[in-house]
């Protein structure tokens, strides 16, 4: 995007101020983008920036409100084309929003939960044998296939990229579930030691509320163990962090040992729902961490995608590398958020429903995942 003239005035000021922001909070993570950056990228002083927002955290929920409009539509096509034209919106909603208030959050997230709320009415006029659960669970996986592709890189052209995306999202919604059975409660693990029990607590803390809104003096005493006893196990928060994303990084890679794609799945899904914290740390936190760990853990999760795409291609030699990235992303995304969310995650049958959902988006026979827990 390039910033007008200095000096001038445009009549989009605003806009032009939304999406320079939401540029920077993308590429550099809304902790490190100061109010001065955004105004240098609009070519404007500090003072004409404050007059159309009171601060950082009001500007960030006006760029997460701009970015799920993209999505206020409800027709599979317009979904996908919106979701391509606004690649970012799954990392905006995803990662930075969790940097606003809780209460702010929940508000601009709004328009989304209206929309699965759509979806799910549409799917249950459609298919009348789906259950309010099923239905739910396949609008948002819906809508989890559609923000995948702002976690790859791929660039087909249009529209054969929007026909590919809306072709996934109709995959999905005509997905054969299982019955999801009654809602039950998780059973609790406790961990092994009090070092288990920090990284534990600090895997939730930071997943609730981000690594920055978290001490480590809050981590010792959401575990109990207070004062320098908590650095007899960790030097630092850091070290937390590092030692959350390496042992999830760690267990993932465990996964591809196995000789199948259908098995991978299963895996993936079982690992994701049973530690949400720490995929929802490898999704959002990575970039938190200092140099060489970041750039190693990125290479490490790239190679991660890259051995799903070629147990896929070894199905579908045919499909391409490309198209073949898209299907395994888009995977790989709903079980990611499914396992994030409270609602979905706890439904009891869940499992074997992502092993359903995945298979039709990988284009893998059901019965290969199904009779076995994932």
């Amino acid at each position: 995007m390039s910033a007008p003239a200095r000096g001038t005035r445009p009549r989009n000021r605003r806009a032009l101020i939304v999406a320079a922001a939401a540029e920077l909070f993308v590429r550099r993570g809304y902790p490190h983008v100061a109010m001065g950056d955004i105004a240098d990228a609009v070519a404007i002083g500090p003072s004409a920036l404050y007059r159309h927002f009171r601060g950082k955290q009001e500007l960030l929920a006006a760029v997460v409100e701009d970015a799920l409009t993209a999505l206020a539509v409800t027709d599979f096509a317009d979904l996908a084309a919106g979701a391509l034209d606004r690649r970012d919106v799954g990392i905006l909603w995803q990662r930075e929003s969790r940097h606003l208030e809780p209460a702010e959050r929940h508000r601009v997230g709004e328009p989304l939960r209206r929309l699965a709320g759509q979806l799910t009415g549409q799917l249950r006029d459609r298919r009348r044998e789906l259950t309010a659960d099923q239905a739910g669970l396949l609008a948002w996986s819906v809508l989890a296939v559609l923000v995948s592709v702002s976690f790859q890189r791929v660039d087909l052209p249009r529209p054969a990229y929007d026909e590919l995306m809306t072709s996934l999202a109709g995959a999905v919604a005509a997905a054969d579930l299982p019955d999801l059975g009654k809602r039950t409660a998780a059973p609790v693990v406790e961990p092994a030691n009090r070092r288990a029990l920090l990284l534990t607590t600090a895997t939730r803390l930071f997943a609730e509320r981000g690594f920055h809104s978290v001490a480590i003096e809050e981590v010792g005493a959401a575990a109990g163990i207070t004062g320098p006893s908590v650095y007899h196990h960790f030097e630092s928060k850091a070290e937390l962090l590092m030692t959350a994303l390496r042992t999830g990084a760690d267990a993932l890679g465990d996964g591809l040992r196995t000789a199948s794609l259908p098995a991978l799945l299963r895996s993936y899904a079982g690992y994701s729902l049973a530690h949400h914290d720490v995929v929802d740390l490898l999704i959002t936190e990575v970039g938190l961490l200092p140099e060489p760990e970041r750039h190693e853990l990125r290479r490490t999760q790239r190679e991660y995608v890259e051995a799903w795409v070629r147990l896929l291609l070894d199905v579908h030699p045919d499909l391409g590398a490309d198209p073949a990235r898209v299907r395994v992303q888009a995977a790989l995304t709903v079980v990611n958020d499914v396992a994030r969310t409270p609602h979905l995650r706890s439904l009891p049958g869940v499992e074997d429903a992502l092993g359903v959902v995945g298979s039709a988006l990988l284009e893998l026979s059901v019965s290969s995942t199904s009779g076995q827990t994932l």
